[in-house]
């Protein structure tokens, strides 16, 4: 596999920043588009993108619904790996996880990335 065909997306916000959420879905959506594997390494308030429900309330107005793309993402293989940290600090560890979606640290994502990835950040 090209160290292309792999695409990281570092998503740091939920709901305090919209717009960042919208941008890292195009991103991730558009990867698997092309045929890539797409990874969201979700940290700080990001964790909350992987919970069950919580993109319904994001939204960014005259934008492409991220509920849509959050859903295309996960359909097409998407997959989260939630911060086990951040998971703790937000209180997160009886969430109930969407499909796809793992608490896994940074090892994990170092493994993902083996061989090398397209990185982006948000």
């Amino acid at each position: 596999m090209a160290a292309d065909d792999k695409v990281v997306i570092g998503q740091t916000h939920g709901d305090d920043d919209p717009e960042a959420v919208l941008i890292g879905y195009l991103m991730g959506v558009e990867a698997l588009r092309a045929g890539k594997q797409a990874l969201m390494w979700l940290t700080k308030d990001g964790v909350h993108l992987a919970t069950e429900g919580y993109v319904d309330g994001v939204n960014v107005p005259d934008a492409p619904s991220i509920a849509d793309l959050h859903a295309e993402y996960i359909d097409k293989g998407g997959r989260f790996y939630a911060c086990p940290v951040c998971v703790k600090t937000h209180g997160l560890q009886d969430a109930d996880w969407v499909d796809n979606a793992e608490v896994k640290g940074a090892p994990s994502v170092y493994e993902f990335t083996s061989g090398g990835a397209l990185t982006f950040n948000y």
